[in-house]
């Protein structure tokens, strides 16, 4: 049932979304993500060792009901990456990486898969103090969460008329994010609607914005049009002079 009528089954740009499930998800975490992230952990931890602290440990939760440790811990990391996400659209030194996911021209669940691997380090090493102020957390609840997360993304740029009804002000949905990639946000500098999974941090803190269902606003930024298409162009285009 999609929602924008006169986009194709496989709209533009799906393979090259699909490589970048390929090169995101496989080759590179192989590779290289689980390396660079543990240095820019150890990094945060010589830092923190230099001025004192070397527990960081603030709440222990194992007596907790482990239902309530997983949702404490969904929260945690939900909170966490709205944050990170509004620090990509506000730094231009972080968004030039960003911008490549928002060169999405045409709304699809593979569009969630477009990100530059860079994002994936800052948002692994940029999360690692809230989550590590509370210990007690299982790897289980890791995988539930990141689970949970894709699917909700996945769902966000899929092109289907789904908004929750009530829970709208609760969960993240395609309505709601279609106007986070919107070409035109009105004055709107930063962005809005950065909820990964949540939208009600967007409520709380005034960054929601749905004046119309959005189903055929332009998408992109200012001058998209001559980003660059290609998957090579794109992996390199960050880290260019301006």
């Amino acid at each position: 049932f999609p929602w924008r009528k006169d986009q194709k089954a496989i709209r533009k740009d799906f393979f090259l979304d699909a490589f970048y499930m390929f090169f995101n998800y496989f080759f590179f975490y192989m590779l290289g993500f689980a390396a660079i992230a543990f240095l820019g952990e150890h990094f945060f931890i010589e830092l923190l060792a230099s001025v004192g602290i070397e527990h960081l440990v603030a709440f222990h939760i194992q007596n907790l009901p482990n239902w309530l440790q997983l949702l404490l811990f969904f929260i945690l990391i939900d909170f966490t990456h709205w944050n990170i996400h509004r620090l990509l659209h506000r730094y231009p030194s972080l968004w030039r990486f960003h911008k490549l996911h928002h060169s999405v021209e045409e709304m699809g669940f593979a569009a969630h898969l477009r990100f530059h691997w860079m994002e994936g380090v800052m948002y692994k090493v940029l999360q690692y103090i809230p989550i590590a102020l509370i210990g007690g957390f299982q790897l289980e609840h890791v995988f539930i969460v990141h689970l949970f997360q894709s699917v909700i993304g996945h769902l966000n740029h899929a092109n289907i008329p789904l908004t929750y009804g009530p829970f709208k002000y609760l969960l993240n949905n395609p309505q709601m994010h279609i106007w986070h990639h919107a070409k035109d946000l009105k004055g709107h500098e930063h962005g809005v609607n950065f909820g990964l999974s949540l939208s009600i941090w967007d409520y709380l803190f005034g960054t929601a914005y749905i004046p119309s269902s959005g189903r055929d606003i332009p998408l992109g930024f200012e001058q998209s049009e001559h980003y660059p298409k290609g998957f090579l162009k794109q992996f390199i285009q960050p880290f260019k002079k301006k």
